[in-house]
């Protein structure tokens, strides 16, 4: 496993950022999102920088040291969503979308 994948998991580790979250924000099948956290999917530069932008992050901070992962008291200041190309799904995806919001406070470190 890659120092980015380490870092993105001990970042969804701090965050208790799921999964389903990752799937939600990137478009990703689950099955991609599992392998490429599992670090047995190697991922192309563009995907690494969608996955960090989808967590309101630059690549570069993946790329640190893991002590900068660790957010007690940091606020998220951005969110990105990439929904890939709307078709026939967009109702699903709307409610996908709600259903991410679930997780922004773990994104904003908000008490909400």
């Amino acid at each position: 496993m890659n120092k980015f994948i380490e870092n993105i998991n001990i970042y969804l580790k701090e965050r208790k950022i799921k999964n389903a979250y990752i799937t939600l924000v990137t478009g990703w099948e689950k099955s991609k999102v599992s392998r490429v956290l599992s670090g047995k999917a190697d991922l192309k530069m563009d995907d690494e920088s969608l996955l960090a932008t989808s967590l309101g992050k630059d690549m570069n901070f993946f790329l640190g040291s893991p002590d900068d992962m660790v957010l007690s008291n940091a606020r998220c200041e951005s969110l990105a969503f990439d929904a890939g190309k709307l078709g026939k799904n967009d109702k699903e995806i709307a409610h996908s979308l709600f259903d991410m919001f679930m997780f922004y406070d773990a994104l904003t470190n908000l008490e909400i």
